[in-house]
C-alpha cells in the first residue's frame, strides 16, 4: 500500500514479536521544527497541503480496510524525498462497529475478522497521539477511530502550515475542555482550505468529512502518481541527511567491531557460522554496491559482513542521490543552528575533508540568502574573504562565517579583478581602483575617464579596455603599471571587440582577447557563429595576429592555453578541435562527440574538460592529442539553458560543473562521480555560479550562497 512501509519478514509468535521493513530514508516531522525567531511552520503552505493530501490519500486506503492509523502527529510521520510514510503502524486499530465513517461495514457486525494477534482490544483508551492532535472525544476516553485520524490530520496540516495549534498549549486536561467547548482559532486561510479545516475539526465525529473527502478537497484535481514531488526546505533535506549518516555511522562502528571479531576468531569460529544467520534486511534490496574495488574477504564470515556493508553502503548512496540530487534539494541548513532568511547560517560545520557517506556531499559550512535574488559571485578571494555583489554594491564577506564585513559600490558591470597582496582592480565612475580584499579600502585611485573595464592581471601588471575618445567609439587595449601606477602602453582593437564580452588570457609572451558571446543568446540549438581572436605581443602591445573561425558552437565554446605560443579550443561541427594559436595550424580533432548546446570548455591541470547536454557525459581530453582520457554521465536530462560552467578545485583532484538542478562532483584523474547535489528552498531559473577560493568551493543561486568545503 503506498504511503506504508513494506514489510520484508514478520514473526508474531515468538518474544518479543518482531517485523523487518524495507529501509527507507525517512525523518519525522518532529525531528524538523519550524525556523528559530518565526512563526512559520514547518513547510511553506502549499507542500503542507500537498502532504495533508498524500496522508489523506493513506489513510483513506487504511479506512477502507477497516483499520484506524491513530498516530496522525509529528512523531507518526515521516517526511521521505517522495511520498510521506505512515511509519508508527504498531498504533494501528481495528476499529468497533460503533465508529463512524467505517467503510463497508453496519453497526452490529462485530470486529473485523483479521485483527493482529496481540493488538489492544478496541475500546482500549490507549493512544499514541500527544494531547494536542488528539480527537476530543479519544481525550474523554473513547477509542482512537478513522474519524479521530481526519480530525487529527486537520491539526497537523494547521500546525505544519502555520506552526500554530488549533487550541493552543497547555496540559492535556484543559486542552480537552478546549476542544469540547470553544471554537478552534484557525488563521485565515486561502479558498475552501479553511472551511475543510474547521469542518474536521468538529466537535462530533459524525461532523467530519472522511479522508477520501479531506483528500479530494485539498487536491481537487487529484493525487497524480507521475507527479515529480516538490523539492524539500533545506531542514527538512537536512534531517535525512543527518539520519542516514547516522545509519552509516552504526554500520561503521559495526564494521571495526567485525574487525576485531575477524582478528581473535581464526580457530573459534567454523568456516558456516552464518549459515543459519537470517538474511540482512538489507540485502533484499537490488541496490548496486558503490563503485571501487572492495577488500577481498579473507573468511566466510567476513565475506557475509562484507557484502552487507557494501549492499547498506550502496542504499546509502542512493538515498543520497535521491535526497541531494537530481530532486534539487540540499542539507545546507543544520537542525539545530539558525536558519534565517536574511543572514548566514552555520551549517553542519564542514571539516574540509570532503563526503564521510559515498554519494552524499560535504557538509556545508554556511549559507547565505538574499531576498532581492541579485547576488552573482566573483572569482576573487583571498585567504580569508570572497568576494560577490547583489545589484549595483559589491560585498566582502567573512569565508568562515559568510558574514558581511564591507560594501561599496560596485561600478557598474565591471566585476573586479584580483592582484597580488591580496587586493583588487576595479573600474570606478571616477577611474581605476585598487582596493584591499580584506576591508574593501581603497588604497589608491587612478582617474582616468577613457577607463570602460579591467580585463586581466598577472603579477604587476594590468590590461585594461580603453574608448579612443573617437567619435566612431572605438576602443583600445592598455597595459597598466600597478606598482608605478603608470601606462605602460595601449593600442587599437579591432573592429567589434570593444563593446562586446571578451575574454583575456595572459601568457608568458602573448596576451590574447577573444570576444564571447553568452549562450543565452542562442535558443536555437543548431546556431553556429563565428569566433573572434586577437593576439598581443606583451611586451609592447604589438598585434601579433587577427583571426576568426567560422562554424563554432553557440555560446562561449572556446577556450585558451596560454603556454609556450598559447593553444585555442574550440567546439565545432560536433567535437573539440585544437589550434596552435602562433602558426594557425589545427592540431588535432577530439574522438569525442560534443551535441549543439554545451557548457563552457574548462582547461586546468593540462587537461580539458567538456559537457554537452542531453544525458551526455563530462569528457576529459587529453590536450595534445585530443584522446578520451574518460567521461563521467550527467544523469539528467538537460536543454540548450541548462549547462553553466566548470570548475576545478584549488589542489587540482576534483571538478565541479553546474547545470540548472545540480553541481556533480568528479574526481580527478579517475574521472569517478564523488557527488551531485542541488541547493534546497530556491527557485531554479539558471545554472547554478560556482567559483573555488582557498579550501572552499561556493556554490550560488542568485537567492543563497553555500560554501562547501574542498580537497
Amino acid at each position: 500500500m503506498p504511503g506504508v512501509p513494506a514489510v520484508l519478514d514478520l514473526n508474531t509468535g515468538t518474544e518479543p514479536a518482531w517485523v523487518a521493513l524495507v529501509h527507507t530514508p525517512a525523518v519525522s516531522l518532529s525531528d524538523v521544527g519550524r525556523r528559530p525567531g518565526t512563526e512559520s511552520g514547518i513547510l511553506p503552505l502549499e507542500q503542507s497541503v500537498r502532504l495533508a493530501a498524500e496522508i489523506a490519500d493513506t489513510l483513506a486506503a487504511l479506512h477502507a480496510r477497516g483499520i484506524s492509523y491513530g498516530a496522525v502527529a509529528p512523531d507518526g510521520i515521516w517526511l521521505t524525498t517522495g511520498r510521506p510514510l505512515l511509519m508508527a503502524m504498531h498504533a494501528c486499530r481495528m476499529p468497533s462497529p460503533r465508529w463512524p465513517h467505517e467503510p463497508g461495514r453496519r453497526q452490529g457486525q462485530g470486529p473485523l475478522p483479521h485483527a493482529a494477534p496481540g493488538r489492544p482490544e478496541p475500546h482500549s483508551r490507549m493512544s499514541t497521539v500527544p494531547a494536542a492532535f488528539m480527537a476530543p472525544e479519544v481525550a474523554a476516553g473513547r477509542p482512537t477511530s478513522i474519524a479521530a485520524d481526519v480530525y487529527s490530520l486537520a491539526v497537523l496540516l494547521l500546525h505544519t502550515a502555520t506552526g500554530r495549534l488549533p487550541f493552543g498549549d497547555g496540559p492535556p486536561p484543559v486542552l480537552a475542555y478546549r476542544a469540547l467547548h470553544n471554537r478552534p482559532e484557525l488563521p485565515d486561510l486561502p479558498g475552501e482550505l479553511g472551511e475543510v479545516v474547521a469542518a474536521a475539526l468538529a466537535v462530533s465525529p459524525t461532523d467530519r468529512p472522511t479522508a477520501v473527502e479531506l483528500c479530494r478537497t485539498l487536491i481537487p484535481g487529484g493525487q497524480d502518481a507521475e507527479r515529480t514531488p516538490d523539492p524539500l526546505p533545506g531542514r527538512v533535506v537536512a534531517a535525512l541527511a543527518v539520519r542516514t549518516q547516522a545509519i552509516a555511522d552504526l554500520e561503521i562502528t559495526d564494521a571495526d567491531a567485525d574487525a576485531d571479531g575477524d582478528r581473535h576468531a581464526d580457530d573459534r569460529a567454523p568456516a558456516d557460522a552464518d549459515a543459519h544467520e537470517p538474511p540482512h534486511p538489507a540485502t533484499q534490496a537490488a541496490t548496486p554496491p558503490p563503485p571501487g574495488p572492495a577488500p577481498a574477504p579473507t573468511t566466510p564470515d567476513a565475506a557475509a559482513r562484507l557484502t552487507r556493508r557494501r549492499v547498506l553502503s550502496g542504499l546509502l548512496t542512493g538515498a543520497a542521490g535521491a535526497a541531494l540530487g537530481v530532486s534539487g534539494t540540499l542539507a545546507w541548513s543544520a537542525l539545530t543552528r539558525e536558519d534565517s532568511r536574511t543572514g548566514p547560517s552555520a551549517a553542519g560545520g564542514g571539516s574540509g575533508t570532503g563526503p564521510r557517506v559515498p554519494g552524499m556531499p560535504p557538509a556545508a559550512l554556511w549559507r547565505l540568502d538574499d531576498p532581492t535574488a541579485r547576488t552573482r559571485l566573483l572569482p576573487v578571494s583571498s585567504a580569508d574573504h570572497c568576494l560577490m555583489t547583489r545589484g549595483d554594491v559589491l560585498y566582502g564577506h567573512d569565508l568562515r562565517t559568510g558574514k558581511e564585513v564591507w560594501h561599496l559600490p560596485s561600478g557598474g558591470n565591471t566585476p573586479p579583478v584580483q592582484v597580488p597582496g591580496d587586493r583588487f582592480l576595479t573600474a570606478t565612475r571616477e577611474g581605476l581602483s585598487l582596493c584591499s580584499i580584506r576591508d574593501g579600502r581603497t588604497q589608491w585611485l587612478q582617474r582616468n575617464e577613457q577607463l570602460a573595464k579591467v580585463l586581466a592581471a598577472d603579477g604587476a601588471t594590468a590590461w585594461l579596455l580603453m574608448g579612443d575618445g573617437s567619435p566612431t567609439g572605438g576602443y583600445l587595449l592598455a597595459a597598466f603599471d600597478l606598482d608605478h601606477r603608470t601606462e605602460l602602453w595601449r593600442t587599437p582593437l579591432p573592429s567589434g571587440f570593444g563593446n562586446a564580452q571578451l575574454a583575456t588570457t595572459v601568457g608568458p609572451e602573448t596576451v590574447v582577447v577573444e570576444v564571447q558571446v553568452p549562450q543565452q543568446m542562442f535558443r536555437d540549438v543548431t546556431a553556429v557563429r563565428t569566433l573572434a581572436i586577437a593576439g598581443f605581443e606583451r611586451s609592447s602591445g604589438r598585434m601579433l595576429w587577427n583571426r576568426s573561425y567560422p562554424g563554432v558552437h553557440a555560446g562561449p565554446a572556446s577556450v585558451v592555453d596560454p603556454a609556450g605560443g598559447g593553444r585555442l579550443f574550440l567546439l565545432s561541427g560536433g567535437r573539440a578541435h585544437a589550434y596552435d594559436l602562433k602558426t594557425n595550424t589545427r592540431l588535432w580533432e577530439s574522438q569525442a562527440l560534443v551535441a549543439g548546446t554545451n557548457a563552457p570548455p574548462f582547461f586546468s591541470g593540462g587537461t580539458l574538460y567538456l559537457a554537452d547536454d542531453g544525458t551526455g557525459p563530462i569528457v576529459a581530453v587529453d590536450p595534445d592529442t585530443g584522446r578520451t582520457l574518460w567521461d563521467q554521465t550527467l544523469t539528467e536530462n538537460l536543454a540548450w539553458n541548462m549547462l553553466g560552467s566548470m570548475t576545478a578545485s584549488a589542489s587540482g583532484r576534483t571538478l565541479y560543473l553546474a547545470t540548472l538542478h545540480q553541481v556533480t562532483a568528479t574526481g580527478i584523474p579517475s574521472g569517478n562521480r564523488l557527488w551531485q547535489t542541488g541547493l534546497a528552498g530556491v527557485e531554479a531559473r539558471e545554472p547554478f555560479q560556482l567559483a573555488t577560493v582557498p579550501r572552499t568551493l561556493l556554490v550560488a543561486r542568485p537567492s543563497a550562497v553555500v560554501a562547501l568545503p574542498t580537497d
